[in-house]
């Protein structure tokens, strides 16, 4: 199910969005924050599929609200609400890649369509983003002998740390950590399986510059030894 933000301190509109996504058009699920910095919050925990923004809050207005989104994720789609007084405001914010803007009252129509066409776009350009995911993997892959961490990873395929994250949640389920737990531990295996080397080389060549902590992971996450293991596979 896609998940859409709302940002917007008025109750009404909030709710009344909330019955468009969810009740009519269906297949949404409405995330609300009613201030830029309740909004900021909720992006550092998971980004949506689509964030809809009133462009004048309490607090923090529009525009920062967008710059701080745009310092996480690129390419989130953003539409902006304004009123007719923030014409000039709202021509502003397009710098920031604003996908639509809307003005208040809502046409209720027009968003729909617009919605739709956001959607039907993102999924023409789901393929990029998994070569660029693969891309992401191969890095990995070809430095799993040595320390590796996410804002390297990001520096790599020039993304934001924070984005290259969100990407193990949506691609694979699991966190960046758990991602490297699994594949430096599978080739641990394989090391101790394959070949006769020491455990301490094992590790090293798994990425553990510590044996000790090795030993410690392994067990925790098989419930054997790297030793056990051997001997038993």
């Amino acid at each position: 199910m896609k998940e859409i933000l709302v940002v917007e301190d008025e109750a009404v509109i909030r709710q009344g969005l909330k019955v468009l996504l969810e009740q009519v058009m269906g297949g949404f699920q409405v995330l609300e924050a009613k201030s830029g910095e309740e909004g900021v919050s909720i992006i550092h925990q998971r980004i949506p599929h689509l964030i809809i923004t009133d462009i004048r809050m309490g607090g923090m207005d529009g525009l920062t609200f967008i710059s701080k989104v745009r310092q996480i994720s690129k390419d989130v789609p953003i539409i902006i609400l304004s009123g007719h007084s923030d014409f000039e405001y709202a021509r502003t914010a397009m710098r920031y890649g604003i996908t639509d803007y809307f003005l208040k009252p809502i046409n209720r129509i027009e968003l729909t369509e617009a919605i739709s066409t956001i959607f039907k776009e993102n999924k023409a350009e789901s393929m990029p983003v998994s070569k660029q995911f693969q891309a992401i993997l191969q890095f990995i892959d070809d430095h799993l002998s040595r320390e590796i961490a996410l804002s390297q990873i990001a520096e790599h395929v020039s993304l934001n740390p924070q984005y290259v994250g969100q990407l193990f949640k949506s691609e694979l389920g699991m966190t960046f950590t758990e991602y490297m737990v699994e594949v430096r531990l599978k080739r641990a295996k394989k090391l101790l399986k394959e070949t006769n080397l020491k455990v301490y080389e094992v590790a090293q060549l798994s990425g553990y510059k510590s044996p000790k902590h090795f030993m410690t992971v392994f067990k925790q996450e098989t419930g054997i030894t790297p030793i056990g293991f051997r001997k038993f596979s």
